[in-house]
């Protein structure tokens, strides 16, 4: 199915951009976080891209723009530029992208790092944990000490008093 090429040159850069990446099989996410935008915002430029062509749904959107004669993809302001299908993945790189793994961006934290966070997680659990007892205690003595006199007619038993007699 062809499309008119006046359909094609109404898209906008950025969902040219989106549907270039969905034609390589990419998510929401993962183009969110290769153009520098929310995945929302993706999905708003492809919803849009795909109403502006009349097709049913993304992929059918990015099939037509692939098949479509159209200059190289051009650089959206203020954004990354779009991943070119015939860029060369460098070595020390590509088992990333075997393996699956994210691509976007990373922290990584030195091992003391990491302890003192996981050990200042748990000091802030116990803490918490102390907090809820100790509510919970005085709560109950309150309820204890405030408690209301028994109606007429209900034996009240007396703390202290001997049972035998």
């Amino acid at each position: 199915m062809s499309v008119d090429p006046a359909l094609i040159a109404s898209l906008s850069p950025q969902q040219v951009a989106c549907l270039r990446l969905v034609a390589e099989l990419r998510t929401s996410k993962q183009i969110a976080e290769i153009l520098g935008i929310s995945s929302h915002t993706v999905d708003t430029h492809l919803s849009n891209a795909v109403r502006k062509l009349s097709v049913l749904n993304r992929m059918e959107a990015a099939r037509l723009l692939v098949e479509s004669p159209l200059p190289p993809p051009e650089r959206l302001t203020g954004q990354s530029p779009p991943v070119a299908s015939d860029v060369e993945i460098p070595a020390e790189l590509s088992h990333q992208f075997d393996r699956g793994e994210p691509v976007g961006r990373q922290v990584s934290l030195s091992r003391w790092t990491r302890l003192a966070i996981i050990v200042g997680g748990a000091i802030a659990l116990v803490y918490a944990v102390v907090l809820i007892v100790v509510g919970a205690e005085v709560i109950t003595r309150m309820t204890e000490k405030y408690r209301h006199p028994a109606p007429a007619g209900v034996p009240h038993s007396r703390q202290g008093a001997s049972r035998g007699t």
